[in-house]
């Protein structure tokens, strides 16, 4: 746009000319979602039973039953904390077992393990369980090894 000759004012560039200007009262509707889109399905959330679970050597299963006839009696819900002080199992070793799905009560959902809340703690089955998978991986990675080892006759 030019600015006529005699005009010493600034004049606004013509950037805006073209746009067209929607009418105020005509509405572009959304097209309608399907039901199918609309409402995902849901996927259905698994929870660990001890049926599930692995069978641990009665070794293993004695030890972890001494253990727990050490704690107080009172103590009925441990957090990682407490389980990292009363048996030095480390948190990160803890989360890797209940996403293995070795302890009961665990929730899971499209593969993932739900959250119990702000703090997840644990009873004590589901701390007994934990011994057995902590305390019962090296019995079965000793045990996996002497299966695989080829023998000498």
């Amino acid at each position: 746009m030019r600015r006529p000759k005699d005009s010493r004012r600034a004049v606004q560039l013509g950037l805006f000319d073209d746009l067209v200007v929607a009418r105020p009262n005509a509405v572009d509707r959304a097209p309608r979602l399907s039901r199918d889109l609309a409402a995902p399905a849901e996927s259905p959330i698994t929870s660990i039973k001890t049926d599930d679970l692995p069978r641990y050597p009665s070794e293993v299963i004695d030890l972890v039953e001494r253990s727990l006839r050490d704690l107080p009696s009172d103590s009925c819900w441990f957090t990682y904390k407490d389980i990292s002080r009363c048996f030095g199992v480390s948190r990160a070793t803890i989360a890797r077992r209940l996403k293995d799905g070795l302890v009961p009560g665990v929730r899971f959902c499209d593969g993932r393990m739900l959250e119990d809340g702000a703090v997840r703690r644990l009873d004590r089955e589901q701390l007994r369980w934990l011994l057995l998978a902590v305390r019962g991986a090296g019995q079965r990675t000793r045990l996996a090894a002497h299966r695989s080892a080829p023998h000498a006759r």
